[in-house]
């Protein structure tokens, strides 16, 4: 059985990780078809981190928020990351005066 390799690349709002026997088939499994390793976007890692949950479902795309230390999960969730980082809540949007007023986020008290 060829040896499989671990490689990242940040796809929208996310780091993206995904262990594969090669840079084509990690590029299959990310849905793209541009070379993304040509255009420096994607790279071979040795993170311990991306490497342990990227081998424990060789094939599937794991993926952490961009410049978050957390695990890599298959399904990460961008905005309960940011705004624990930040330690901030989003209010609620409110309808007053027959319109919707955005809703901004706030940090606790």
């Amino acid at each position: 059985m060829p040896k499989t390799k671990v490689f990242t690349a940040n796809l929208g709002f996310y780091e993206t990780a995904v262990a594969a026997r090669s840079q084509k088939m990690a590029l299959a499994h990310w849905g793209v078809t541009r070379d993304l390793f040509h255009q420096g976007h994607a790279k071979e890692t040795h993170d311990p981190k991306a490497v342990e949950a990227a081998r424990r479902k060789v094939g599937v795309v794991v993926r952490r928020p961009i410049g978050s230390t957390g695990p890599f999960e298959e399904h990460a969730e961008a905005e309960q990351a940011l705004l624990t980082r930040f330690n901030t809540k989003l209010k609620k949007p409110v309808f007053q005066a027959g319109k919707w007023t955005a809703a901004v986020a706030t940090r606790k008290r």
